[in-house]
């Protein structure tokens, strides 16, 4: 279904640039940030919009060498594209670009830059985990949730730490790397509790206006407690006891 309207979208849309012709004074953009932290969602939001171009991982290692191809790939975001889209954006990763790359992407400085992040670092890397063991990394046919059983997960207490600090030294790089830049920084856990004031938020600082709440087509996909989904949890609740990350266990 997602993708019969992603095709039916784009069919409508370049209808209508025979119309109304194709230009490029378009807002461009990147979402950027972690797996796990409602990126889908937040991409789905876009892509309800008809006046937003939203691409995926366009730099990501299924579609290219990562250090190869970027001046291919972001070539995509400044095409020509029917009136009627106010915005092109693409979602971006701490770990689809090589620094060099990096630097390459923020001399683009037309850029508006939506920073992604969640608070509880914990619960991102179960939901990473839960995904790679399961291979759902999308929740949209919820008659068929995957059971609590299969997606219960085992956190190695040693590395936990170095991949905790390993997201917030991205996410401290991200605000450094954009701080003159119009950037909006938005929390999972405000998209999920707040979803429509963030959701128009987020479709207001690209520069269009509307977008479809009906064509939402994703949900929590690990709503349990964590004591629940890590199968190792009192190791983990250890490791965590009396550091700043503590709170991260609910």
């Amino acid at each position: 279904m997602v993708r019969l309207h992603t095709a039916l979208k784009a069919a409508s849309l370049w209808a209508m640039s025979y119309a109304s012709g194709v230009h490029t004074k378009y807002t461009r953009f990147a979402v950027v940030g972690h797996a796990r932290t409602g990126s889908n969602l937040l991409l789905d939001v876009f892509r309800s919009s008809p006046e937003v171009e939203m691409f995926h991982e366009i730099f990501s290692a299924d579609n290219r060498v990562i250090g190869q191809g970027f001046n291919e790939h972001i070539n995509r975001l400044y095409a020509g594209y029917p009136r009627c889209i106010r915005a092109v954006g693409c979602k971006i990763f701490y770990n689809h670009l090589t620094n060099q790359e990096w630097s390459e992407f923020e001399q683009h400085k037309e850029f508006k830059i939506i920073h992604l992040i969640r608070r509880n670092r914990l619960r991102t890397l179960v939901s990473l985990a839960i995904a790679f063991k399961t291979d759902v990394w999308l929740q949209t046919n919820f008659r068929k949730k995957v059971p609590l059983e299969k997606k219960r997960v085992y956190l190695d207490p040693e590395s936990l730490f170095t991949q905790i600090m390993q997201i917030e030294s991205w996410e401290s790089q991200t605000r450094a790397r954009f701080a003159h830049r119009d950037v909006l920084e938005i929390c999972y856990e405000d998209l999920v509790t707040d979803f429509e004031a963030v959701a128009s938020e987020a479709i207001g600082f690209v520069g269009a206006k509307r977008w479809n709440p009906n064509r939402i087509g994703y949900k929590k996909q690990n709503p349990e407690p964590l004591d629940q989904l890590i199968s190792n949890f009192p190791e983990v609740s250890h490791a965590l006891k009396n550091t700043p990350w503590e709170q991260y266990l609910e």
